[in-house]
Formats: C-alpha cells, sequence, structure tokens
C-alpha cells in the first residue's frame, strides 16, 4: 500500500486549485444571497457535501472495493 500522503503541484494548487475554490465560494454566495439563509446554514450544507469525502463514508468505501 502507499503510505505517502498525496500533495498537489505547484500548477495544480495555483490554478485548478485556486479556480475551484473562488468557483464554490461564488456559488455559495449566490446561493446564500437567493434564499437568504444564516452563514450556519452554508456551512452545515459544506460539511453534508463534505462527508461524501470522508475515508469512512460509504462513497469512499465502495470506490474502495471498486479498484480492486
Amino acid at each position: 500500500m502507499n503510505n505517502q500522503k498525496w500533495q498537489p503541484t505547484n500548477y495544480q494548487k495555483d490554478r485548478l486549485i485556486s479556480e475551484t475554490k473562488k468557483y464554490i465560494e461564488q456559488k455559495l454566495n449566490n446561493l446564500q444571497e437567493a434564499i437568504g439563509c444564516p452563514n450556519e446554514f452554508i456551512f452545515d450544507f459544506i460539511k453534508d457535501i463534505q462527508q461524501n469525502w470522508d475515508p469512512d463514508s460509504y462513497k469512499s468505501k465502495a470506490e474502495k472495493v471498486q479498484k480492486y
């Protein structure tokens, strides 16, 4: 098993990741403005999405099984 921690390249950090972060932040700002929700709602909304990438989530476990 590979125990090295994945690290993005400088290009990925400076371009792809930075652009995606800005895009997501803008979409969340637009959502908040459109529905008039508090910051706490957006925070919980992000946590709900984040759970899909938790290494212990069903989604992550299913992806690991499919790779083998």
